[in-house]
């Protein structure tokens, strides 16, 4: 897979308002796994994204969403309007990779 795909999910983060940090791939049970370390720049906080399986094999609604389930659980907001505009951007995405 190209360099510039794996931009494309930074860009998803950063739109929610949070950086990555780094990436892990990890193989669990015999099958690759991503671990995304994410810090919330206003708080400071970190926190890990287990996404349970590769970036690449998710679609961009699907890591987001695995990426506001980890931020949630570790007590990180997304603002409504954040998530909106995200969830757009995924969405415009998706379909001009499909086209």
């Amino acid at each position: 897979m190209a360099k510039g795909t794996y931009t494309v999910y930074k860009a998803l983060l950063e739109l929610l308002g949070l950086r990555q940090l780094d990436v892990y791939r990890v193989h669990s049970r015999g099958s690759p796994s991503d671990v995304i370390r994410v810090v919330e720049p206003s708080s400071r906080k970190v926190f890990e994204v287990q996404l349970g399986t590769t970036r690449e094999s998710l679609s961009y609604e699907e890591f987001l969403a695995k990426v506001k389930e980890a931020a949630e659980k570790q007590g990180v907001r997304v603002s409504d309007r954040l998530w909106s505009a995200a969830l757009a951007r995924a969405r415009s995405l998706s379909q001009k990779t499909t086209a």
